[in-house]
């Protein structure tokens, strides 16, 4: 086996090995978009920030390889000419996959935000009511409380 072929073909199933690493990564994120949305829908608010952190690590695990992915695919149309024909199938459906699940993840977060801030809206405006419920209280009583709020009728 000659130099180049062995050097691609090392090539090839180095770039498979951390597509398929960050593939596992990119469905674990897709489970937890999904779980992220149910927990959101019942207002679990300590589980949802127990499932965040379990995503932010997902997140620094698939950035962290970002670097390595992007030496291994400079230059990927040319290098892939060079590899067998189920390595280069094999490494465009797991490009596909991932780019795929990755918006998927996105469009999920982007849904999940607009819940959240319906939700904050309803609570911004409820506390809104309070206040104003407390200003016509007032108002009502004439800017002053109860003088002895012990006392009844009779004093």
């Amino acid at each position: 086996m000659s130099e180049t072929h062995t050097a691609t073909r090392d090539w090839a199933e180095a770039l498979i090995e951390l597509l398929e690493r960050q593939e596992t990564v990119v469905n674990e994120l897709a489970a937890l978009a999904r779980q992220q949305a149910e927990l959101i829908r019942q207002s679990r608010t300590d589980a949802l920030l127990g499932l965040l952190t379990r995503r932010q690590q997902l997140i620094e695990r698939f950035a962290g390889a970002q670097d390595e992915l992007g030496r291994l695919t400079a230059d990927l149309e040319r290098r892939l000419e060079t590899v067998s024909d189920e390595q280069r199938e094999r490494i465009q459906m797991l490009l596909t996959d991932i780019s795929g699940r990755l918006a998927q993840v996105m469009q999920r977060d982007e849904e999940d935000q607009q819940v959240l801030e319906a939700a904050r809206n309803r609570t911004k405006d409820e506390l809104a009511a309070v206040g104003t419920t407390r200003q016509a209280r007032r108002a009502y009583l004439g800017g002053r409380g109860p003088e002895n709020r012990f006392a009844d009728r009779r004093g």
